[in-house]
């Protein structure tokens, strides 16, 4: 009975607006206590499906990365291959305008022509799976999407593990997430690396170089308060935004 009136509440298109008044009537509930005991293992249920649905869109994040990953490097080398070949006829790079240009010339050989609609579909690929990629994300994380993007916040989903695991790391271990490297190299006496994945955001990699360390700092504090919000099914915090910047600002103004 419990699955049953699980999956109606998770129906969408048959709403209860009033779940105490619709198990009394429908005879589900005979009594105050049959209710509560009912309501009890609803609620437990209901945050079983919750958990399951937040993994299964961790896992769909996750591996919508890698494949972007994948894709990326695949069209780098499609892109170089092509190219060479492509400057035995004429000299302008086979990026996607050029690779269309070339299906529509002559001279060339059909195997190659054939090379760059490949690399036409795999730029089309390429935009589906971030239009994906920002789409999953705006309902995953939108805290986070926000503060970082969709693309970096799946990426950091990504290295963590899932959203579960980023949101309980300290904002130093956040903060260099994806500098493994970097981290092995400071192991054999470098210097310790000031950000891994989050250079990517604008608000570090656009910033002076000696305040980057700082930023990156203020960035990873704020992005591990937007996870926890995400994760524990909190609302949009619109101010969390606003409060980096002024973070920024501040930093920026104690170095002048």
């Amino acid at each position: 009975m419990v699955d049953t009136i699980v999956s109606m509440l998770l129906d969408s298109k048959n709403p209860v607006t009033n779940l105490r008044a619709w198990l009394f009537k429908e005879g589900l509930a005979g009594s105050e206590d049959e209710y509560r005991s009912l309501l009890h293992e609803i609620t437990l249920r209901l945050a079983r499906e919750d958990i399951l649905l937040s993994a299964q869109r961790d896992d769909e994040v996750v591996h919508a990365v890698r494949a972007l990953d994948d894709l990326n490097n695949i069209l780098n080398l499609l892109s170089e291959r092509l190219s060479e070949w492509y400057s035995l006829y004429r000299s302008s790079p086979p990026s996607e305008e050029p690779a269309r240009r070339i299906m529509e010339e002559q001279d060339i050989p059909d195997v190659m022509r054939n090379l760059a609609q490949n690399l036409i579909l795999l730029y089309d690929s390429k935009r589906m799976l971030t239009d994906h990629i920002q789409d999953e994300m705006i309902k995953i994380a939108p805290n986070l999407t926000n503060l970082a993007g969709p693309l970096l916040a799946a990426r950091l989903i990504s290295i963590a593990g899932g959203l579960e695991k980023l949101c309980m790391m300290p904002a130093s271990r956040v903060q260099v997430l994806g500098a493994s490297r970097a981290m092995f190299r400071h192991l054999r006496g470098a210097s310790p690396p000031k950000h891994g994945a989050i250079y990517q955001h604008p608000c570090i990699h656009a910033s002076p170089y000696r305040l980057r360390g700082r930023i990156a700092r203020a960035f990873a504090s704020k992005l591990v308060i937007a996870a926890r919000i995400d994760y524990y099914g909190g609302t949009v915090q619109e101010g969390l935004v606003e409060r980096l910047t002024d973070r920024i600002e501040e930093i920026r103004r104690e170095q002048e």
